[in-house]
């Protein structure tokens, strides 16, 4: 069974390892979509699930790549600039102090969702290159509330004729149809 998990929002880390770890003990195939990288630096994954990290594939768009040399580049520049000889310790610390108060949270409180918000069409093709690229899931858990808004667009795109996976807020709350081969999922009925 192949089974995608977006936890865009990392508001249940521990869950998402554990049951994308069960998945690949049962001899499927696990896919973990999350926004970054770093809020999830204390979780150890399984060595067989694939984890892909959302804004690493946004930051190569021009969008992106435009707000990050103006935030972060042009200042870096002007910083070390500024502190040639005596000025440099201060430069330095000026340069860290900038990113860290000014730079991180203007990005991560006005470019990230404005670019989310003006091209989230992009978002939505990028992980349909990246994550699914021609792979067909069998399962589809949402575990987070961040983590909707795409996996409903991503369904939406294909319509009700088209791929048509189980959607389930966890591995708990998957139906496993008993007749069926191992792994395998019904079509989400429940008696």
């Amino acid at each position: 069974m192949q089974v995608l998990f977006f936890a865009l929002g990392a508001r249940r880390m521990r869950a998402v390892a554990d049951e994308s770890a069960q998945v690949v003990a049962d001899g499927g195939q696990a896919v973990v979509l999350i926004d970054h990288a770093k809020l999830w630096r204390n979780v150890t994954f399984d060595p067989a699930v694939q984890v892909v990290e959302l804004s690493g594939i946004e930051a190569d768009q021009l969008p992106m790549r435009i707000g990050h040399g103006l935030l972060y580049d042009v200042p870096r520049g002007l910083f070390r600039a500024a502190g040639r000889g005596p000025l440099r310790q201060r430069a330095r610390r000026a340069e860290k102090a900038y990113e860290f108060r000014l730079a991180d949270r203007v990005h991560r409180r006005v470019l990230a969702p404005s670019y989310r918000l003006v091209w989230g069409g992009v978002s939505q093709s990028l992980v349909h290159r990246h994550v699914l690229d021609g792979a067909s899931f069998d399962l589809v858990v949402v575990t987070d509330s961040p983590s909707m808004p795409y996996a409903a667009r991503l369904l939406e795109r294909y319509g009700p004729d088209g791929w048509n996976p189980q959607v389930a807020f966890g591995l708990d709350y998957a139906a496993v149809d008993p007749d069926g081969p191992a792994g395998s999922v019904d079509s989400g009925h429940r008696e």
